[in-house]
């Protein structure tokens, strides 16, 4: 075991050592096959400040474009997305008629995919992501990573459904009846796929029974007849619905019983 510990510790001083020599002494060339290496390797750390040199050694020269290449991908691989989508981005600006653009182009929306939040959090990073993929798709339809792009925009936009839905529900939680139906009925017009749609339906009838209730009598004539407006609209796109049925009866009756005593 010592003996094999020994071998270790020398192989990487020898390692290190012929690195630092590259980094000092060796030609563009040198330190393009090295790089080359460590990119292969998945050894990112030492690879990227020999391509960061590269970028300034090979400007204006042929080779360049590879360089920026495995530049750019370094960082991805590394997981830094913000500063792997700028170089993309930038690549696919300076080497417009690259036989690679289009796969940078697509790298350049993935980067924004990898930065997208959780539902629980800021989704304007999700949002923008969705409007990568959607750009690159829209450039390159017959992309053989289309397939891929439409894939993680479904996963984006159930995200953006989840953080919609959880806002929506958050008033009616706290008891702010009429930010409730609002919220809810917002939601459920901006995005008609949203997911438990019937709940929120449902949200938005006992809200505007609730605000009615706890509204002052002046107001609950009018308010009483909105939650029965509102419950009949339910009763129209969820006919039968064996969750809601008999709470929407139960709204409906007391609705209906209020305005007569309001009367």
């Amino acid at each position: 075991m010592k003996n094999l510990i020994y071998i270790f510790l020398l192989a990487s001083a020898f390692g290190c050592s012929n690195y630092q020599k590259v980094v000092k002494e060796g030609t563009p060339q040198e330190k393009l096959d090295a790089a080359r290496k460590y990119y292969k390797d998945k050894d990112y750390t030492r690879a990227l400040p020999l391509l960061e040199e590269l970028m300034g050694l090979y400007y204006g020269r042929q080779g360049r474009e590879e360089v920026y290449y495995l530049y750019a991908y370094s960082y991805f691989a590394d997981d830094q997305f913000l500063v792997a989508g700028y170089h993309f981005n930038n690549f696919v600006q300076t080497y417009p008629r690259s036989e690679k653009r289009e796969e940078v182009a697509f790298m350049h929306a993935l980067c924004k995919y990898k930065r997208s939040l959780p539902h629980e959090l800021d989704q304007s990073p999700t949002k923008e992501a969705i409007e990568a993929l959607q750009s690159f798709i829209n450039q390159y339809p017959n992309s053989t990573y289309v397939l891929s792009s439409n894939e993680k925009i479904d996963d984006l936009r159930k995200q953006i459904l989840e953080k919609v839905y959880e806002n929506a529900k958050l008033y009616y939680s706290l008891g702010y009846y009429k930010s409730a139906m609002v919220s809810c009925a917002n939601a459920l017009e901006d995005y008609p796929d949203m997911i438990n749609r019937e709940e929120l339906t449902y949200i938005v009838v006992e809200s505007a029974f609730l605000y009615a209730e706890n509204s002052v009598e002046n107001k609950q004539e009018e308010r009483y007849s909105d939650a029965l407006a509102k419950a009949k609209d339910f009763n129209k796109e969820f006919k039968n619905s064996q969750t809601y049925s008999k709470d929407i009866k139960r709204i409906i009756d007391r609705s209906n019983q209020a305005l007569k005593e309001v009367s």
